[in-house]
């Protein structure tokens, strides 16, 4: 039996896991760089410099300098939905994504970024529309993935029209919650206005409030 064979199903290899935690090193000097200097002083060869590789070896791992902040924007999804899944039974549909969300972020961006530090790249983010559009590939990248957890958890097909608005609904109030967060200057934490934004989705918000909005 090989090794390959041995592997159990789905676990990164050795050189997999070696890769990501490239691209992760790689992620995190973008990100500071891009905050202390800003984006558009910051090159790829400042990035792969930093980054103590060489030109030809960053774009092995990335196409463009925009790119390398997808990793940051997307951490934390992949776990999310892994929560969710494994989320107690009992729980409601939007309790058992708000707490597995929560779990997800401070599991995941644990040595990736502090609020501080996100704050700051997301409002570069909105000034350049190659990062925006990153940012938002993520978010939609994130749905299809919402989508099967939540399909499982309900008993419904993943493509079934309360299914997709539920995916989309609580996507959208989790890109919403840390687009507002990232413009603001108060004292919570992106953690917090996630929260709050699905607790007002889980209150039904204007929608739930008749027609005259009473």
């Amino acid at each position: 039996m090989t090794a390959a064979t041995r592997r159990s199903p789905g676990r990164p290899t050795l050189t997999e896991r070696r890769r990501e935690d490239t691209r992760g090193e790689v992620s995190r000097t973008a990100a500071r760089l891009f905050t202390e200097r800003g984006y558009d002083a910051t090159t790829v060869e400042d990035i792969a410099a930093a980054s103590g590789m060489a030109l030809r070896t960053f774009y092995r791992y990335f196409r463009a300098k925009e790119d390398t902040i997808t990793r940051l924007f997307g951490t934390g999804i992949g776990d999310w939905v892994h929560r969710l899944a494994d989320a107690d039974p009992g729980l409601g549909l939007l309790d058992a994504l708000r707490t597995s969300y929560a779990e997800a972020v401070r599991h995941s961006r644990a040595g990736e970024v502090d609020d501080a530090q996100l704050r700051a790249l997301m409002r570069i983010v909105d000034g350049h529309p190659a990062l925006r559009a990153v940012w938002l590939n993520v978010y939609r990248d994130s749905e299809d993935q919402l989508r099967p957890a939540i399909a499982a958890r309900v008993g419904r097909d993943p493509d079934d029209l309360a299914v997709r608005l539920a995916a989309g609904t609580a996507n959208t109030a989790v890109r919403i919650a840390m687009e507002r967060w990232a413009a603001g200057d108060g004292p919570g934490s992106a953690e917090e206005a996630v929260a709050q934004a699905l607790a007002e989705v889980a209150g039904g918000g204007l929608l739930g409030e008749g027609e005259n909005g009473a």
